[in-house]
């Protein structure tokens, strides 16, 4: 009768503790809940460097039929 109830004890804790790790990943913490349709409210993108863009409209241009 005992081992039956410390085996409930096991589930029932591990069970909630698996209810709650998941929500404690940092990725998730302090992001935006509130989205604004239409509007990127992430961080700002950096400018490309002339090599960058040289580079990208090279790679572009082999795109080409």
């Amino acid at each position: 009768m005992r081992s039956g109830v410390a085996t409930w004890l096991v589930l029932a804790t591990s069970a909630v503790a698996l209810s709650v790790l998941p929500g404690c990943r940092e990725e998730e913490q302090n992001r935006t809940l509130i989205i604004e349709k239409g509007t990127y409210q992430g961080p700002a993108d950096e400018e490309l460097t002339e090599d960058e863009r040289r580079d990208l409209q090279r790679r572009g241009d082999h795109q080409r039929f």
